[in-house]
């Protein structure tokens, strides 16, 4: 039986954590599945309610101090492919109840069906959309968006910068093995969610997207994002990917 490894970093989520879990609980009874919670310096009790839910399928892990989101990503990643197959799924999502998990199950079906080795919950595929979204938040991201599809065009791709992703795990160790153990993830901000898609859309074409309403009502707590700050972090994230893709395909070249 395949099994779905779920990754969510946790920064002062406590008003989140129960409902998330329990509704993976409650979708996956039955299933092959295990959850693992990436704390990142919380200081709401986040830390203190994921110990009390912790359970077989729950894994605890992360830090007491706050590091950043791509630190949180890549223990996360570190800590499902440890304990997982090739063939299975790995679901990186938030926290904050804006991954919608009536999507889970057709996007890690894909998955083991070998229609992709990427599945992309995305907002800016026909019947995706934002629901409430910040205004200064939503041109941020279209922003951000419209950069890395001019500067890295993947195909089948127009979601570059959502957390809510699926992944064949063997794809993520293959990716881990390429880049080295600490290269897959260099960025210390959300724009780690762009970083990790244009690197492993170096290695598969296989990348699927399906549509996703992002539904802004359902967050609970604070954004922690920082708009100025992050704009700044994804001009800094296009030049060095546009150094790894020329290094990517010298080497390529040489093998060839």
């Amino acid at each position: 039986m395949n099994t779905v490894h779920f990754i969510f970093p946790v920064y002062n989520e406590k008003e989140n954590l129960k409902d998330l879990i329990g509704g993976i609980r409650q979708l996956m009874a039955g299933r092959s599945y295990r959850m693992i919670a990436v704390n990142d310096g919380s200081t709401d009790g986040s830390l203190s309610l994921l110990n009390d839910l912790t359970g077989d399928e729950l894994i605890v892990t992360g830090s007491q101090l706050n590091m950043n989101v791509g630190a949180a990503f890549s223990t996360g990643i570190t800590a499902a492919l440890a304990g997982a197959a090739d063939e299975d799924a790995v679901v990186i999502m938030e926290s904050d109840q804006t991954s919608e998990q009536e999507l889970i199950l057709p996007m890690v079906q894909m998955i083991f069906n070998n229609e992709a080795e990427i599945v992309i919950a995305s907002r800016y595929l026909p019947g995706g959309k934002y629901t409430g979204f910040p205004l200064p938040r939503l041109v941020f991201s279209h922003i951000a968006n419209r950069l890395m599809r001019t500067f890295f065009p993947v195909a089948s791709v127009l979601d570059y910068t959502i957390f809510f992703r699926a992944y064949r795990a063997g794809l993520l160790r293959r990716a881990s093995t390429y880049f080295g153990p600490f290269g897959l993830i260099q960025s210390k901000g959300f724009e780690a969610n762009a970083e990790l898609l244009v690197k492993l859309s170096l290695l598969t074409k296989n990348i699927r997207e399906i549509p996703f309403v992002y539904d802004y009502g359902n967050k609970k707590g604070a954004s922690k994002i920082h708009v100025l700050s992050t704009i700044k972090e994804y001009f800094a994230l296009i030049g060095y990917l546009r150094r790894i893709l020329a290094r990517h395909v010298l080497l390529k070249g040489v093998k060839e």
